[in-house]
């Protein structure tokens, strides 16, 4: 039935027009979604705002036009009176139910345009458990002044769900930052008792901003040519060393509106970042499999070309099987009726999975980039291609119940013509094992059976007879034999058919014994230019979708980095001679302990000489959520800790450490099962965590102390030698009794009993953990005073000199972070909250070494300008301490005095050579 609009818009244009404070000369147009001209829609469905009362507050207006049921007559539509302030381009905003209701719109009688089902999501706010409101981009469109109609139209067929949902609508001239219900420029203030709100404005990018490490990247990434590999580092084009402090990003970021990519490029450019990884499938889901999103592939292209502009490169990730679901018209073989259609290990042995992926690859590198000119295949600025994510023939995905018998049967016959090679023949080999037979042997068929992955590792092996360790042996050969010749032949592939000229990386996956198979794993990736791994860190979480959602009702228990270290993700066994990076690197929620993430992260990584740090995931486009995810990177606590976290990592503040323990093992023995004795954390997500048998025994023991990692690097060199390992004196630098670690190179203290860890080197000084309890820390030329109970400050000289003589110091200061009106009760959460996210006010003072002279305190907002809010500051004692009483509300204060005269800030992402001469 038609139904007219009621209430107090009835009978009236339901737009609202304001200012933007960036602009005053520039107007939006906002009308609700629950107040059409006309409608059919329903006056009550499965979503409307009084199925979720305590929470449609969220809504704009408290309420939107829903939709429920299947269509069974008319198309659902409504029709919007709108009025348009001056003739010119808009671009047209809707905030929505999620990605359902694909539908069609126009102004007055303009032709008809679709928001398709996979439209990308600028922002999230859950409204109850299943139901979200998010807005999207519809497009670009040209109005003349002066009353409109604009008119949707659900695209349902008959028969189809008519599930949709519309909160409200923008019209706006210029950028628009989705901000939940609240209108364009709108802060709220809203903040509990004992936080204050976090509500950066747009950032306007202005000259005037006190904090922008813009500078820090090139003028344009790849303007001196391609990032290489030299030794076990990265290079510029130019041969200047490099690390990067990166981020993963995704099809949804970008494919936002190229404004709003535009602005995610330069803000991260900002923030101190100069890689990322854009982690997303692009293949055609609805059409050829063996082809590609053609809308995808060019927001990948505007990405890349938007990220380059800003000195930032890109590492493409476009494989991942858990985002493929195999079906019978690909033309691959035993999926027929199979329970499990996604295709781990598959692209190592099976040829048409192999075409399909070569036909991906193809597409993405060989295409020309309309925003570049060029290939991706030849562009500088694409720095590292990966060739698949998570997946390896040593983890648990290795069963029968992920591989059909069509495809175990095909591995098995490699298998078979393997041990044929070394044999003299299959009967021969599976004779040297008469008590180890297999049911899947086949002398006929040339097939020697397979054991699955618990038969690799310590305990499958525990009771196992000689005969099964020998052929288990056998074949962890062949599996790393393949694997690594598999990587190799992708990387030849990726040079010599496509021309790619950046370098490759082959997976960043785990094993179900890192004991024994961790070695073989890196050692097949070496076959390529970069070795890769994943890790987080999270308390305990439980409930349904906990392993990729925060929702209420879930189970959760904080947990603090700081007091276990033996967890933390950011330990890495390098591979002798080639870079390293952890290309997933997160603190995962609900977990109120987050704000030692990036200062640990740069600390630790450049100690141990890590080259790449990618933190998981970028959400919203402005960094900033507006509801507490499960991988939340785009929150306070994270990146917006980034600048001096950044600048101590890529300028090698905290020196690359000598070697603690180095490890050179004989090919033969890992293939004898041997194992290398030392492993990192396993460090799961919590996603693939439920990949790993709940009833599997505990892995083979680590031969070495796990802390080691903290105290220098950890380098594994396998090859045809003699095993053998060289461990630095630790006794003095790891104190179990005290529960303390401090580096070889003095610069960094771990006090993991109390939960503390400090960073004192020339130019950042820092401490994170529980500072509240630790009382006053004194480094070498700052005084850390915190009344805080868990908290991270971090003071770092912005113009290169050490800080007792630097002219301009960033103190950055986070605690605690929580969406408003977030509850717990009893370790469960009975409420989210919402927008805005709150930070717990900062109660801190810092004392600074030098001349109190002209000494200037500059507290700065969330964009790095200037506030002008007095900051308190006054000279103290004896040596020239100035104490700073950091204001309660803001996260970066900049002092400014005049400095010691000294050389210029050095070069674009120079830092010195480490003590292993790099």
């Amino acid at each position: 039935m038609l139904r007219r609009a009621v209430g107090r818009l009835a009978g009236m244009t339901a737009a609202v027009l304001a200012a933007l404070p960036a602009a005053a000369d520039t107007q939006y147009v906002w009308w609700e979604g629950e107040a059409p001209a006309e409608t059919n829609f329903p006056r009550q469905s499965w979503f409307s705002a009084s199925t979720f009362a305590d929470r449609r507050h969220l809504l704009s207006g408290g309420d939107w036009l829903s939709h429920s049921g299947k269509r069974t007559g008319t198309e659902a539509f409504a029709t919007y009176r709108v009025d348009a302030p001056a003739d010119g381009e808009y671009n047209l905003w809707a905030r929505k139910f999620w990605k359902h209701g694909p539908f069609r719109w126009r102004f007055d009688k303009a032709e008809w345009r679709t928001c398709t089902r996979d439209v990308a999501l600028a922002d999230n706010v859950p409204l109850r458990k299943h139901v979200c409101a998010n807005w999207v981009f519809l497009g670009k469109v040209k109005l003349s002044k002066g009353a409109r109609t604009f008119e949707l139209r659900l695209s349902a067929k008959q028969g189809e769900e008519l599930t949709a949902a519309f909160d409200c609508f923008l019209l706006s001239p210029g950028l628009f930052i989705p901000n939940g219900r609240h209108r364009p420029g709108q802060r709220t203030g809203l903040a509990d008792e004992g936080f204050f709100a976090f509500e950066p404005p747009v950032d306007a990018f202005s000259r005037q901003a006190v904090l922008d490490l813009r500078h820090l990247n090139e003028a344009a990434a790849g303007q001196d040519g391609f990032v290489a590999r030299r030794q076990d580092a990265f290079v510029l084009g130019g041969g200047r060393p490099v690390r990067f402090w990166a981020v993963n990003v995704s099809a949804n970021n970008a494919g936002q509106d190229r404004a709003s990519v535009d602005y995610l490029a330069r803000k991260l450019a900002k923030l101190g970042v100069n890689m990322v990884r854009y982690h997303s499938a692009l293949f055609d889901a609805r059409g050829d499999v063996a082809n590609l999103d053609a809308r995808k592939l060019d927001d990948l292209f505007y990405l890349v070309a938007a990220m380059k502009k800003q000195g930032i490169y890109t590492k493409i990730s476009f494989y991942f099987p858990l985002w493929f679901a195999v079906r019978p018209a690909y033309g691959i073989a035993g999926y027929e009726g199979f329970a499990n259609a996604k295709p781990f290990t598959l692209l190592y042995h099976d040829e048409r999975m192999q075409q399909i992926y070569k036909s991906w690859a193809r597409k993405l590198l060989t295409t020309p980039n309309p925003y570049t000119g060029a290939a991706l295949a030849s562009e500088p600025a694409v720095a590292i291609v990966e060739v698949v994510n998570e997946d390896s023939l040593f983890f648990w995905t290795f069963s029968k119940r992920m591989a059909p018998p069509a495809q175990m049967r095909r591995l098995e016959k490699l298998f078979g013509a393997h041990l044929a090679g070394r044999h003299g023949s299959l009967a021969a080999a599976l004779r040297s094992w008469p008590a180890a037979a297999h049911p899947d042997d086949s002398v006929a068929d040339g097939r020697a059976g397979l054991f699955e992955a618990w038969h690799m590792t310590g305990a499958g092996l525990r009771n196992a007879r000689p005969d099964k360790v020998r052929r288990v042996s056998e074949q962890v050969r062949f599996l790393a034999e393949h694997q690594r010749r598999f990587y190799a032949s992708i990387r030849r592939y990726f040079r010599e058919d496509l021309g790619c000229r950046g370098l490759v990386s082959a997976s960043n996956w785990k094993t179900a014994d890192a004991a024994l198979l961790d070695a073989l794993e890196r050692h097949t990736y070496t076959a390529c230019d970069v070795i890769d791994r994943h890790g987080y860190f999270g308390g305990k979480h439980a409930g349904e979708g906990a392993s990729y959602s925060v929702r209420v009702g879930h189970a959760y228990a904080d947990r603090a980095a700081v007091t276990a270290p033996e967890a933390l993700p950011i330990q890495a066994v390098q591979s002798a001679g080639f870079p390293q990076i952890i290309s997933e690197l997160g603190w995962t929620n609900p977990n109120r302990y987050r704000a030692d993430c990036t200062l640990l992260a740069a600390a630790y990584g450049a100690l141990q000489g890590i080259d790449g740090l990618f933190l998981f995931a970028t959400g919203s486009n402005a960094l900033r959520d507006l509801s507490m995810q499960k991988f939340a990177l785009s929150c306070p606590v994270i990146a917006w800790t980034f600048p001096a976290a950044a600048l101590m990592y890529r300028r090698g503040d905290v020196a690359e450490a000598p070697e603690a323990i180095r490890q050179e093992i004989a090919i033969e023995d890992l293939y004898a099962l041997k194992g290398s004795g030392s492993f990192s954390a396993a460090a799961y997500d919590a996603l693939r965590q439920k990949d790993v048998p709940a009833e599997k025994a505990p892995a083979t023991p680590a031969a070495h102390d796990p802390l080691a990692f903290y105290v220098g690097k950890v380098v594994r060199a396998v090859g045809d030698g003699p095993t053998r390992t060289r461990q630095a004196d630790l006794a003095g630098c790891i104190d179990r009794r005290k529960r303390t670690i401090k580096s070889l190179t003095r610069q960094l203290e771990w006090d993991y009993g109390r939960g503390v860890v400090t960073v004192n080197t020339g130019r950042s000084q820092a401490a994170t953990g529980f500072l509240g309890r630790a009382g006053a820390i004194e480094l070498a030329d700052v005084k850390i005073d915190c009344d805080n109970e868990y908290a991270s400050i971090m003071v770092v000289s912005l113009d290169g000199r050490d800080l007792a003589e630097s002219g301009k110091v960033l103190i950055q200061a986070m605690t605690e972070e929580r969406p408003y009106g977030f509850k717990a009760a009893r370790g469960k959460i009975v409420d989210l909250g919402g927008p805005p996210f709150g930070v717990r006010k900062i109660a801190a003072t810092v004392a600074l070494r030098g001349r109190a002279e002209g000494l200037r305190v500059r507290v700065l907002d969330e964009n790095g300008c200037d506030t002008g809010k007095p900051a308190v500051a006054a000279a103290i004692g004896k040596g020239g301490w100035t104490s700073i009483r950091l204001a309660s509300d803001a996260i970066y204060h900049v002092v400014e005095r005049p400095a010691v005269p000294a050389p210029g800030p050095p070069r674009a992402d120079s830092r010195p050579p480490g003590p292993t001469g790099r």
